[in-house]
């Protein structure tokens, strides 16, 4: 794991150079190893809660997992899921994700997830991500899943020192079931990370396998920014062997100028580049960027006014 021009996001915020290399398979003393490069979740124990090396968490991230079908409403082609299906989800069981959630933060306080050169015990835990197998905000029960997360932070004491996150596409952020579970988790102190890959919108339908809708992304961008703070997640990648091109970037940046100018209020980019394998179709015409050339875009957007986190 390598940051390159790391100035800001969320590990920006938390002081600590969020790198080494973490290329490896890493493990604490009891328990399967972590990397950035797998995040298999497959392999651990539990249905809804899994443990994480995370690049841009800087870190040990504990995922909450809304959407165990693999249900979504993109298809983007760089996904790590095998199976992703269109559709929406079925409600999860929140005792269960609560249960599992503090067995997972347990296991963590004890070292179970400790690295060789990261923070042991509970202070290694950088953040409580609600992600998964698909996009979050479908979930039914996406505002219990915030206040049972919230809760679980507080239980176990980890509020000063453990992000709230969800990683979301953004595309359903102003309906008001959604925008309602939202603004409530702004209110636990909770950040969106909200994805803007670099394409443009000709090429979003390959990218993200939704077509790209300039000013309802605008418009979300703004009202995800007002419900709580809101970082750009942004993948850069070579499809058949081309990185992004300059209209690509110039696309970007000029969705990031105008969300700020209309009052978004955006709090940095976390720009990265493919670390695991796709299970898409099209997998085969995806490459990683060099780092110079992810350096390179992440300079080109650093002019839109926003501070950016590169990670290779």
């Amino acid at each position: 794991m390598t940051p390159i021009g790391n100035d800001s996001g969320p590990s920006g915020d938390r002081g600590r150079d969020p790198g080494g290399d973490h290329s490896g398979n890493q493990c604490g003393p009891n328990g399967p190893s972590l990397s950035p490069a797998d995040h298999d979740r497959k392999r651990h124990e539990r249905d809804l809660v899994y443990p994480v090396l995370s690049r841009r968490a800087g870190g040990l991230s504990v995922g909450i997992n809304l959407n165990p079908g693999r249900e979504c409403n993109w298809a983007c082609a760089y996904c790590e899921v095998d199976g992703l299906v269109r559709g929406t989800p079925g409600p999860v069981d929140i005792e269960k994700l609560s249960e599992e959630l503090d067995e997972v933060l347990l296991e963590a306080r004890t070292g179970r997830w400790d690295t060789e050169d990261g923070p042991r015990g509970a202070a290694a835990v950088r953040d409580i991500s609600i992600a998964g197998d698909g996009e979050p905000t479908l979930s039914p029960v996406l505002a219990e899943a915030i206040d049972a997360v919230a809760g679980a932070r507080a239980r176990h004491g980890l509020t000063d020192t453990c992000d709230l996150v969800i990683i979301t596409n953004g595309s359903r952020v102003h309906r008001p079931e959604v925008l309602a579970a939202l603004g409530a988790f702004g209110g636990h102190g909770g950040k969106l990370w909200f994805k803007l890959d670099v394409c443009t919108p000709v090429d979003a339908e390959f990218m993200n396998g939704a077509p790209f809708v300039r000013d309802r992304v605008l418009e979300n961008l703004k009202t995800a920014a007002a419900a709580a703070p809101t970082w750009i997640q942004s993948m850069a990648l070579a499809i058949d062997g081309r990185g992004p091109s300059e209209a690509a970037v110039e696309h970007v940046k000029s969705i990031l100028v105008n969300a700020n100018a209309a009052g978004a209020d955006l709090q940095g980019v976390l720009l990265y580049g493919l670390a695991r394998p796709s299970h898409q179709p099209g997998a085969d015409r995806l490459s990683a960027l060099d780092p110079k050339e992810l350096a390179k875009v992440a300079q080109a957007l650093r002019a839109s006014g926003l501070p950016v986190s590169a990670f290779v």
